[in-house]
């Protein structure tokens, strides 16, 4: 079984940084909002950066109705830094990262 004994957590409400500097996505689990629709996008380089990853859902009832995750078998490499932009009111995301 593979541990992450490296990695570091980091939940966010609101768009924003996940680590100032370069380094690896392991992974998150995103609980989405209840909105017409609500997303994360990963972007290497502020939140201008190179798009590396977009996940979204359809709305839902309630804030926390569902729940997605998604563990990569191969990290994605980001080169400056990992920002993360959440849309949809009450989106919250869990990253582990390196």
């Amino acid at each position: 079984m593979a541990t992450f004994s490296s990695g570091i957590g980091k939940q966010l409400t609101a768009s924003g940084s996940v680590k100032a500097s370069a380094g690896l996505l392991l992974g998150y689990a995103i609980q989405h909002g209840t909105t017409t629709q609500s997303s994360v996008t990963f972007r290497d380089g502020g939140s201008g950066g190179t798009i590396k990853w977009v996940h979204s859902k359809e709305a839902v009832t309630a804030a926390g109705d569902a729940t997605d995750k998604c563990i990569f078998s191969v990290p994605i490499v980001f080169s400056t830094d990992i920002y993360v932009a959440l849309t949809g009111t009450g989106t919250k995301i869990c990253v582990i990262y390196v």
